[in-house]
């Protein structure tokens, strides 16, 4: 019953962190084109979050649309490309939120500085969502991989259930 319910509850948490990862790529866009708008620059951490967004939400999509087999499919590579996300999407964030501090970033000098802010803390809150939507899946994968499988099953395949239906067997003479 458990396996049932964590089989149906994986696809919408990834396509959640899909849609999180692609909001935030585009997000990124609109605050580098904001930041150019006011100054010759671009903001590095948010360069790099756009790329870490970007790259977050193309795996995704080839998890959901490409579940298959081979050995990127496996729990144990799910599980590491997910911590290297997750540990990409916070240094990403930790670098945008001490953006806010900066004089360029959010000048009160400017005469629409709230647009700029505005923007920045919305990169910032997508930014921790994808971070928290990362660790949610970085918790929840080894609870499905010990259900009744192993690391070296499939994702797709997760949690394994074992059916419980024996063959019939020829009788032995």
């Amino acid at each position: 019953m458990g396996g049932s319910w964590f089989r149906t509850f994986k696809p919408f948490l990834m396509g959640l962190l899909l849609v999180t990862a692609y909001s935030s790529f585009i997000l990124d866009i609109i605050m580098i084109i904001k930041v150019r708008h006011y100054s010759n620059t671009y903001p590095p951490a948010v360069v790099a979050l756009l790329v870490c967004s970007l790259l977050e939400a193309l795996y995704c999509l080839w998890l959901l649309v490409k579940s298959g087999r081979g050995s990127a499919f496996r729990a144990s590579a799910v599980e590491g490309a997910l911590a290297f996300f997750a540990c990409f999407s916070f240094a990403c964030i930790v670098a945008t939120t001490v953006l806010r501090h900066h004089r360029q970033y959010c000048n009160t000098d400017l005469e629409d500085n709230s647009d700029l802010c505005g923007v920045l803390r919305g990169v910032m809150g997508l930014g921790w969502m994808l971070f928290g939507l990362n660790l949610i899946w970085l918790c929840i994968l080894p609870v499905l991989a010990s259900g009744q499988g192993t690391w070296a099953h499939y994702y797709g395949d997760l949690p394994y259930e074992d059916r419980g239906i024996e063959e019939e067997k020829a009788p032995v003479h």
